[in-house]
């Protein structure tokens, strides 16, 4: 199991879990929840069952993408976050967009994370919205945001909404 050491949200995960093994995943994603309840967490995992090399069992924690991956130098996987804790400003996107046109390095694909996304400056949201609409086949964003009304309305139409839901206490006790 891919999220085990996450707790909460069970039908995110085995959603997440048959888009990964049924090779459907799409080309962006928006993890929309209150802040603390792990949307950059499952993002990260799920980014990891994405590039994981292995068939059979994603991620498997042993393929060398997987390793790279954990130990945070993986080729094919970047997170961008607000640079000064206020925003994310344009130099980040272009930056990620010129990352975006190179191939794939150790997996198939590539993953970009954009942390707080509900932050960037409208000129880098308006930047990302040309390669949100054109991304490369390889390129998957995941957008991890505690405002999705914050974004831009053609950035949310351009990504599949994922929502989390508060931790039942009991789960938190439990775990």
């Amino acid at each position: 199991m891919s999220f085990e050491n996450l707790i909460g949200n069970e039908k995110i995960k085995q959603i997440l879990e048959t888009t990964v093994k049924n090779n459907n995943v799409l080309h962006s994603y928006m993890f929309v929840g209150q802040e603390g309840i792990g949307k950059n967490l499952f993002a990260k995992e799920f980014a990891k069952m994405i590039l994981c090399s292995n068939e059979t069992n994603k991620p498997c924690n042993q393929c060398k993408s997987c390793l790279e991956f954990n130990g945070e130098s993986h080729p094919d996987f970047l997170q961008i976050a607000p640079e000064d804790g206020k925003a994310i400003k344009i130099e980040q996107v272009r930056f990620l967009q010129e990352k975006a046109q190179e191939k794939p390095v150790t997996s198939s694909k590539k993953v970009y994370l954009i942390s707080q996304a509900e932050t960037m400056t409208r000129e880098a949201a308006n930047s990302l919205l040309k390669t949100l609409e054109e991304p490369p086949e390889y390129a998957i964003i995941i957008l991890v945001t505690n405002n999705k009304e914050g974004l831009l309305p053609t950035i949310r139409s351009r990504c599949e909404i994922v929502k989390f839901t508060p931790i039942p206490f009991i789960e938190i006790k439990n775990y």
